[in-house]
């Protein structure tokens, strides 16, 4: 597919204002997330911080860096040489709602479709769904913050399947794992991540658009108790920090009232 990476250049003279609301691909992605022939990540900005500088020498991904560094999060689930990739980008394309979310580039080279859609708040960008189908590879990556025009054109080596699964999986190698209960949960948690050599030190809330909502300071402790007072009922993405400056992240479900 490397003969649509340029097109990302010229999209700065393509766009149009656009105004939606968030997309919600949270089905589809749920779906297949555990799917052994899927590679699966959530990135926070730290957790894409994390990865690439274990990956200096990686010019393609020092270039992804650049758009990160305006965003929030990013979500990908790839499959590489799979044979379901076309019923796969049949069944992701309808679910990217057309009344809130503007179609940003659409090409098609045989059987290979590349398709982007953005949204804005404000006249910001602030999410942008990348779909990607050919005869046996399948991409879908949802940013979420804030993105400008003239970091598209980094965008472009996710384009390659093989690309998007490197990140994700590096992204897990470099990643930490804890528990969190009760999930869902009325906003009362306890956290458990036992590493006495790097113990927790910070827990981020972050909405579904990757926005911050409330950052904490964790004691250190293996097991620890956590009021999240004044999150609102939702989903959200649970980032654990350590010292050294590991991430992990855990989806988290508070319920209303």
């Amino acid at each position: 597919m490397k003969q649509f990476f340029p097109l990302l250049l010229f999209l700065g003279l393509a766009v149009c204002p656009v105004f939606s609301q968030q997309n919600n691909l949270d089905g589809f992605i749920d779906k297949y997330k555990n799917d052994r022939a899927f590679t699966y990540a959530f990135l926070s900005r730290e957790m894409f911080e994390v990865v690439t500088e274990h990956k200096t020498d990686d010019k393609d991904w020092q270039k992804l860096r650049n758009v990160v560094r305006n965003i929030g999060s990013l979500t990908i689930l790839v499959a590489d040489s799979i044979g379901t990739a076309r019923e796969l980008y049949n069944e992701a394309l309808p679910l990217v709602p057309a009344d809130t979310y503007d179609a940003l580039l659409t090409v098609r080279d045989g059987d290979d479709k590349v398709h982007i859609w953005v949204q804005d708040e404000n006249d910001a960008l602030t999410g942008l769904i990348l779909l990607v189908g050919s005869e046996e590879e399948f991409v879908l990556i949802c940013f979420a913050g804030t993105l400008e025009l003239s970091s598209f054109g980094d965008l472009a080596s996710l384009f390659n399947a093989g690309e998007s699964a490197h990140l994700a999986q590096a992204s897990k190698d470099l990643s930490i794992d804890f528990s969190v209960s009760p999930n869902p949960s009325q906003g009362e948690i306890t956290l458990v991540y036992s590493d006495e050599q790097d113990p927790p030190a910070q827990l981020t809330v972050i909405g579904q658009d990757g926005r911050v909502v409330k950052t904490l300071e964790l004691s250190g402790d293996a097991s620890q108790r956590v009021l999240l007072r004044g999150v609102p009922a939702g989903a959200y993405w649970l980032q654990m920090k350590t010292r050294s400056g590991k991430v992990g992240v855990k989806q988290l479900q508070i319920a209303g009232p």
